[in-house]
C-alpha cells in the first residue's frame, strides 16, 4: 500500500511538473510592461502541486482504510461443517469468492486457514479433522483463483472453541475453518 501511495504521489508530482515545462518552440521575445517578477506564477503552480499531492495522499489513506476494513470483515468469517465431515457446502461459494478475490488483489497479504473441531473425539482425531477442514477450504479457494503460495493451513482441533456448552448448538459453531488474513505492511 505504501508503494501505491508513493507511486501515486510521484505520478501526480510528475504531471504537475510536466505542466510547467517550457515549450520547445522558439518564440520571439516579448517585452514586458509589468513590474511583477518573472516567476510570479511559480507560487501558484507550487500550490497546485502541493494540493495535488495532498489529494493523492488523502485518496491513498482512504484506500488503505478500506482495505483494512475489508480485511477485518473477511477475518470474521468462518466455514462451518457438519459433524465428522470436511466437505465445503455450496452455500459458502460467494464468501469463498470474496476471500479469493481479496487475496488476489492484495499481493502483500497472506492467509492462514485455521481448522477446528468440536470437543467430541480424541485429540489426535480432532487435529486431523481440523486439518482436513482447513485443506478443504484451501482447495476451494484455489479453484476460485486464490494464489497457492500465500495460503497456509493449520489445525487447532478442539483447542480453540467459539462456544463451550456441551450441546449441538455450541458444537456446530466449533466445527469450522477460520480465515486469518495478515499483511506485510
Amino acid at each position: 500500500m505504501r508503494l501505491s501511495l508513493i507511486a501515486t504521489a510521484s505520478f501526480v508530482t510528475m504531471l504537475a511538473a510536466c505542466s510547467n515545462t517550457p515549450s520547445l518552440k522558439a518564440s520571439a521575445p516579448v517585452a514586458s510592461t509589468s513590474s511583477a517578477p518573472r516567476n510570479a506564477s511559480a507560487p501558484a503552480s507550487t500550490d497546485a502541486q502541493a494540493s495535488a499531492v495532498k489529494q493523492a495522499q488523502i485518496e491513498a489513506e482512504r484506500q488503505a482504510a478500506l482495505v483494512r476494513k475489508t480485511r477485518a470483515d473477511l477475518n470474521n468469517m468462518s466455514v462451518l461443517f457438519d459433524f465428522d465431515d470436511y466437505t465445503v457446502k455450496p452455500e459458502y461459494t460467494d464468501m469463498l469468492q470474496r476471500q479469493a478475490d481479496f487475496l488476489k488483489t492484495q499481493a502483500g497479504d497472506r492467509l492462514v486457514l485455521q481448522g477446528n473441531s468440536d470437543e467430541r473425539g480424541g485429540a489426535e482425531y480432532n487435529l486431523a479433522l481440523g486439518q482436513k477442514r482447513a485443506e478443504a477450504v484451501r482447495k476451494a479457494l484455489l479453484v476460485l483463483g486464490a494464489p497457492d503460495d500465500r495460503i497456509e493451513t493449520i489445525s487447532f482441533g478442539k483447542e480453540k472453541p467459539k462456544a463451550t456448552c456441551p450441546e449441538e448448538s455450541c458444537w456446530s459453531q466449533n466445527r469450522r475453518a477460520d480465515f486469518v488474513h495478515s499483511s506485510k505492511h
